[in-house]
């Protein structure tokens, strides 16, 4: 349990959800005049449990719990949905098809605007790696990956332009990989 005796930790709320507690219950929020409710909402319930509001939601497609606080925003919601195996596969069924659009940030409102020319190239390589090695596209967004990209990258900005490496010169062979994490 949590320190608050009202709030119950995650471990809790799955526990009462798994035994078809009948004092858990989902609702939706209310929009007000004072306050807009997000899109997402549609696919999340809030819970309580004895009618006391808990910062935990259910999504209604998988009944995945996540932890959710209204200063945060619906941060986890869009993060949750982009990988909701459930919605998905309903989409799916329903002849919607995913995009990798779906998966590339918006970059209309940033300062440094990145040349059409290299989004594309990075797409279609992105592309070709989920496609070729059999990979998920939500891999491109998990913060391993994304901590990859970024060292290549800040390597490539340090190595001069006049030196001939070639990327497979940078990156590990599995044995290295193995051999210094694994026999420490």
């Amino acid at each position: 349990m949590s320190t608050n005796s009202n709030q119950l930790d995650k471990k809790d709320i799955e526990r009462l959800v798994s035994q078809n507690s009948t004092s858990i219950s989902y609702t939706k929020p209310n929009e007000s005049s004072k306050i807009k409710i997000s899109k997402y909402w549609n696919s999340f319930s809030q819970i309580y449990v004895s009618n006391v509001k808990q910062d935990f939601i259910v999504c209604d497609h998988c009944k995945t719990i996540l932890v959710y606080k209204p200063s945060t925003g619906s941060g986890c919601m869009i993060n949750h949905l982009r990988s909701c195996q459930s919605k998905l596969k309903q989409a799916n069924s329903s002849g919607e098809q995913q995009t990798i659009n779906n998966y590339y940030k918006s970059t209309s409102n940033d300062k440094k605007q990145i040349p059409t020319g290299i989004k594309r190239a990075i797409t279609t390589a992105c592309t070709e790696f989920v496609a070729e090695d059999g990979r998920a596209f939500h891999l491109l967004q998990g913060s391993g990956f994304v901590r990859l990209a970024k060292q290549l990258f800040d390597s490539g900005q340090r190595l001069s332009s006049s030196i001939n490496i070639s990327i497979e010169d940078l990156l590990p062979v599995p044995s290295t990989v193995s051999n210094f994490y694994c026999i420490r």
